[in-house]
């Protein structure tokens, strides 16, 4: 059997920042607009435009997938928490007397 070494602490905490994170990136929304003005040039206002509707939907995407994988770090920590817990117990039980 190999052996598994993790930190709860960072499991838990890479939870909770990727959760912050989706929350600021969902923040961010499709409100800016370029004009021909803003940039000088319709050509680079029209590119301008094009990436932040790609961007909006990649944005989507990426939100989605950070939530997806901070509670699936948050998961892990309290998985290995509780069998960590579970094989204390039995440790104990053991060294006690018991079974």
């Amino acid at each position: 059997m190999g052996d598994l070494q993790y930190s709860l602490q960072l499991l838990t905490g890479l939870g909770s920042e990727l959760g912050s994170l989706a929350d600021v990136m969902d923040g961010t929304g499709p409100d800016t607009r370029w004009d021909r003005e803003d940039v000088g040039h319709r050509r680079v206002a029209d590119a301008l435009q094009h990436f932040a509707g790609s961007w909006d939907d990649r944005r989507e995407l990426l939100t989605r997938s950070l939530r997806e994988v901070g509670e699936m770090a948050t998961a892990s920590a309290e998985t290995f928490r509780d069998v960590d817990e579970q094989l204390a117990a039995e440790v104990r039980g053991i060294l006690e007397g018991g079974s």
